[in-house]
């Protein structure tokens, strides 16, 4: 990304502990900004977890307009399985504008019963007149791109986005091989397999790699939504189905749906798997009951929208060039920058409910460490960012 951009600083916004595809993080946050910043990036900001545990329209509005209000920020850079920052800008242009002929086929594709991501695909290859503009659309991190051009776009932003093609190693591959692999396939390898750390040792970074070992021998991870599974079902058993419907994401009666899979199965797997169908992808899915574990509802984010997104800067870590930019930061930002909760001034309220999600996520995140010593709660008021020397 350095060599795309020619950066001279860098910042990462990074998820905190629940992710986008509705999982916890298999080490925390503050493990994982640590990694990064001794990998080289110099400031890692935490996107709020209503935004980061959210739909790739969502997650990406969170991020890109957190880095729009540092006012500092030149270029942005993501991974993609397109390579082709045209291609991508293309589409993107298309879905902001909505020409009429790309709603004409939106229109007759969905009322032949097709769902919307693939009326989408459609659509926009009818379009544009490309047939490969629908495999494009059909691919994560591609379509990540493209929501954070949109974005982008939307908030008619001076930032200028860049993107590197992503090789040898899909989104989704489970395989460890040839040196590179997924985040997917280092999970799974954590936490399905059970094989040694040691297999990971060519895969990752070398201080990343030792930073994982020593935290797993500490008994700080490996996390997976296994050690969620009696809390979700608690709570989609207690929880009225009217209550269940207020939860963000879920909508057309899915709380019906929802509370009798909860009921009929023992397995959290086995419930994903009965509530399931087209429209409702497991990702999707996950999220939901990340939502309803956190109990964020669809109000809770539209009142956020409303009040334009994130309305903080979260430092996780920071270089001695991250301390540079948290200097300068002071005079650009439009929103708070906070190092250190405990030290930091009330909020305004939609930015302290916000804050307070994110609390929450990390002291439900803590019951799920293996050494029961670390599962205090309140860590967000005593952890301290990571600071390389």
């Amino acid at each position: 990304s350095i060599q795309l951009t020619r950066a001279t600083h860098t910042i990462a916004v990074m998820s905190g502990n629940f992710l986008q595809r509705g999982e916890p993080a298999i080490l925390d946050k503050w493990i994982r900004a640590e990694m990064a910043v001794r990998e080289g990036i110099d400031l890692v900001i935490e996107l709020p977890v209503v935004y980061a545990c959210n739909s790739a329209e969502f997650f990406a509005y969170g991020s890109i307009s957190l880095l729009e209000k540092l006012k500092i920020i030149d270029a942005i850079c993501f991974g993609s399985e397109e390579g082709d920052i045209k291609k991508l800008a293309r589409i993107s242009e298309v879905l902001v504008e909505e020409p009429p002929c790309y709603q004409k086929y939106l229109k007759a594709y969905l009322s032949k019963g097709a769902a919307f991501p693939e009326a989408r695909q459609y659509a926009i290859s009818k379009c544009l007149n490309d047939e490969k503009a629908s495999s494009i659309l059909s691919s994560p991190n591609n379509i990540l791109g493209i929501e954070y051009i949109k974005t982008l776009m939307r908030l008619n932003s001076s930032i200028k986005p860049y993107t590197f093609k992503r090789i040898q190693a899909d989104y989704s591959s489970t395989r460890i091989q040839n040196h590179i692999c997924s985040a997917t396939a280092i999970r799974n390898h954590l936490i399905n397999e059970n094989k040694p750390l040691r297999a990971l040792e060519e895969v990752m970074p070398k201080n990343s790699f030792k930073i994982l070992e020593k935290s797993i021998h500490s008994g700080l991870g490996p996390i997976s939504d296994a050690e969620f599974e009696q809390n979700i079902f608690y709570i989609l058993r207690k929880s009225p189905a009217h209550a269940l419907s207020e939860i963000m994401d879920i909508t057309e009666g899915l709380e019906n749906r929802i509370k009798k899979a909860a009921y009929q199965t023992t397995s959290y797997k086995d419930m994903l798997q009965q509530i399931k169908t087209k429209r409702y992808p497991l990702t999707r899915l996950q999220r939901i009951m990340i939502h309803s574990l956190l109990g964020i509802t669809k109000k809770n984010i539209s009142q956020f929208q409303q009040s334009g997104g994130p309305q903080y800067a979260r430092i996780l870590a920071f270089s001695s060039k991250g301390a540079d930019i948290l200097n300068a930061l002071k005079e650009t930002a439009e929103i708070p920058i906070i190092i250190s909760i405990g030290k930091h001034t009330r909020l305004e309220a939609a930015a302290q409910k916000m804050l307070d999600f994110d609390i929450l996520a990390t002291d439900i995140y803590s019951l799920g460490y293996p050494n029961k010593t670390f599962r205090t709660g309140r860590q967000d008021f005593y952890r301290k960012p990571y600071i390389q020397k």
